[in-house]
Parts: C-alpha cells; sequence; structure tokens
C-alpha cells in the first residue's frame, strides 16, 4: 500500500482531475446551528459535492481514472445520484482503486472546519449471496493541509461481506493530526464495519480538520477487488467552524455585607475581550450606567467564572446588565437581573444541602438546593 500511496501522489502532479457532468444548481451556502460537546458554536457549509449539484469548487470533484467507478442512480442520500466504485474482479485479481478528488479550497487560518460525508457499502454488481466488503476493501480519507503532502487521517474497512446502507443513523467523530495510526479507532484511526449486513454501521462520519489551515485537498482512496464489493459515497460537505462569542452559564446578583455581589458563569469564549457592568433603578439603561469594568479571559472551552461587587447602589431595587465585548467591537447583552435594596438586609452566609458554610464569592459553583441566610436571622431556599 505504501508504493500505491507514494503512486497516488505522484499521479496528482501529472493527472488532471476527471470533469463529472454534475450540475451546479445550489451555490449558495447552506447554514445550520448546532452544539456540540458543550461548545457553542455555528457551521456554515463552505463547499458541498452532492453529487447530482455542487458548489462551485467542488463542481470540479470527481474520480480519477474511472474505470470501474463513476456516478450511479442506484441509491443515494439527496436524489438520485451517489459516486461509487464497483468490484469487477474474482476476489483473487489484482486491486481495484481509485481517489475520488476534491479540489483544493482556500481556507481562514483563524477558524476550524471539518469534512462530512455519507458513506454506504451496497452489493448491485453482484447478487452472490458472498459479495460485500472484506477488511481488506477499504475507504481512506486522505488529506493535503497547507499544500503539503496527502496523509491517511481515517479509514473504514468492511468485514466479512460487510453491506450497510445510507439509512443507517450512526455517526462517527473523527480528529485528523497529521499521522496514520494503522490500528482501532478511537485510540487509531481505522474503522471496521460490522460483518455481513448491518443496520448498526454508521453512515455518517465528520473528520476535523487540523487548526490553522491556509487550504486544505482531500481525496477518497477506494479499494476492492471482486464483483459486488462497492463504496457508495455521496453528500460531502466541508464546515466552517465559528466559535460564538461566549456561551453564558448564569448571571446572578444578591445582596451581601461586602456590596451587591454579581456573579456570572460561562462554558466556553472566544475572541472574548471584555465586560462591562451596568446598573440602573430604572427599567432603562443608558452610559452613565456603567459601573465596572472586568477582563475576559479571551478564549476557552473550559468553565470560567467571574465576580464583581458593587458597593455604592442606591437602598431600593437595582437592575443589572451585563455587557460582554469581543475584541473585534461586537458585544452582547445579558440580563437585566434584579437585586433588592430596599431594606437593610443582606446575605451573610450561604449553607449547602450537608449544612455547611460556603462563602457568598462561590455563588458560580453552588448547584442543586441551597440557602441564603440573612442578617436578620430570615433564610431563603434557593434552587440552581
Amino acid at each position: 500500500m505504501d508504493d500505491l500511496f507514494l503512486e497516488r501522489n505522484n499521479l496528482k502532479k501529472h493527472i488532471p482531475v476527471k470533469q463529472n457532468t454534475k450540475t451546479n444548481h445550489m451555490n449558495k451556502l447552506l447554514l445550520a446551528f448546532v452544539f456540540l460537546a458543550g461548545f457553542a458554536r455555528t457551521q456554515t457549509v463552505i463547499e458541498f459535492d452532492n453529487m447530482e449539484t455542487s458548489s462551485t469548487t467542488y463542481l470540479s470533484a470527481g474520480w480519477l481514472f474511472g474505470a470501474t467507478s463513476g456516478w450511479f442512480t442506484n441509491a443515494s442520500v439527496s436524489p438520485s445520484t451517489s459516486a461509487a466504485i464497483l468490484g469487477v474482479g474474482n476476489g483473487s485479481s489484482g486491486i481495484e482503486q481509485d481517489w475520488y478528488s476534491l479540489p483544493t479550497v482556500t481556507l481562514d487560518p483563524t477558524k476550524m472546519y471539518e469534512l462530512r460525508f455519507r458513506v454506504a457499502s451496497y452489493t448491485y454488481s453482484s447478487a452472490s449471496a458472498t459479495r460485500g466488503l472484506d477488511a481488506a476493501d477499504y475507504l481512506s480519507v486522505q488529506v493535503s493541509a497547507n499544500g503539503g503532502t496527502y496523509v491517511n487521517e481515517m479509514r473504514i474497512t468492511g468485514n466479512s461481506n460487510a453491506t450497510w446502507p445510507y439509512t443507517n443513523t450512526g455517526v462517527v467523530i473523527h480528529t485528523a493530526n497529521g499521522t496514520f495510526t494503522n490500528s482501532a479507532a478511537p485510540t487509531g484511526d481505522v474503522y471496521q464495519a460490522a460483518a455481513g449486513a448491518s443496520t448498526a454501521t454508521p453512515a455518517t462520519y465528520t473528520l476535523m480538520l487540523a487548526s490553522n489551515l491556509t487550504s486544505v485537498a482531500v481525496d477518497f482512496y477506494c479499494r476492492v477487488n471482486s464483483a459486488g464489493e462497492e463504496w457508495w459515497l455521496d453528500n460531502i460537505e466541508l464546515i466552517q467552524i465559528d466559535p460564538l462569542p461566549v456561551e453564558m452559564m448564569s448571571f446572578e446578583g444578591l445582596p451581601t455585607q461586602s456590596g451587591n455581589l454579581l456573579a456570572w458563569k460561562t462554558a466556553s469564549e472566544h475572541n472574548s475581550d471584555y465586560y462591562w457592568i451596568e446598573r440602573t433603578t430604572t427599567s432603562e439603561f443608558t452610559e452613565k450606567s456603567v459601573i465596572g469594568l472586568e477582563p475576559a479571559v479571551g478564549n476557552s472551552t473550559m468553565v470560567s467564572s467571574y465576580t464583581f461587587i458593587d458597593n455604592d447602589f442606591e437602598p431600593t431595587m437595582n437592575y443589572y446588565r451585563l455587557v460582554q465585548v469581543d475584541k473585534d467591537g461586537k458585544f452582547k447583552i445579558y440580563g437585566p437581573i434584579l437585586v433588592d435594596n430596599t431594606a437593610d438586609k443582606y446575605v451573610v452566609k450561604l449553607i449547602n444541602m450537608m449544612g455547611q458554610e460556603v462563602s457568598a464569592g462561590s455563588l458560580n459553583t453552588m448547584h442543586g438546593i441551597y440557602f441564603e441566610v440573612y442578617n436578620d436571622g430570615t433564610m431563603k431556599k434557593v434552587y440552581k
């Protein structure tokens, strides 16, 4: 396989990508919003190849050779075409191989990207019960980052005449790291299909690309060697990941002996610069409402906690707002929240469900049920 891989890199320099006959009816970007792994972000499809329709750049995607590969309508995710390689050998013949090649795309190195695609295994080229993909039949996702050499970043193999449809609901998310480890995922880079006909083998795959990319080109290397061994590929998407500036978890306030304690907590931050704290005794906030500024952590995928003490408030109902400002000047407003200062009453301690006293400064870390104990001896049960 090493020789074949080297041969493929040499061929790429001399053989133009086979132009397909797909029409470009969908040249606009698709937008979707998701939350993954607790990290708020938006996803934008910047290039796509649905086989029957493609974005402008991916319109030139195609098979390098096309001897036993092409576009077929027997099965598809989006109607009505897939790219597929169909085996024609007898199991002992030479390897039948081809690369489905995506052209180079220029990227923004400040963004993150992922490649999502759909894979299935059918047996339209042979009715034999022994047909299907074996362990020696595989599809490798080969990535050229920043104009470099193509590297195997993910491999999907067959298994004892494996077949599975596009309708399977399993999902694989894998991270590219610039090397290939020929062992089972997640430690390695190889995903093996379930043996035989399966509804459990994943049909949707996502490859998380490396950071700081200025360009990327991707090939799907497919190999078989027998009739009835078929790789089917559809709905390829190159997705740009835009982390939302801040994923706010909570913003709270309570009166304490030291002043009004404001506490807020974020699950993640991206390009965050600072926070304005605003106070008013009415429902209107103006530029004169700003009472303080707290620097932000900037970039983080971990929980971050902040506190601010206001000891110059009016003895009335005080409304607070939090304004989060990005390094590019964009901002988002959280609140308002209300702190009641109409009476000379304030929290002197917090008690958890174990009866243990915790400091008011740990408000961000409180969860479940706890009690606020006031200076007049009264208590308030809080659910958080």
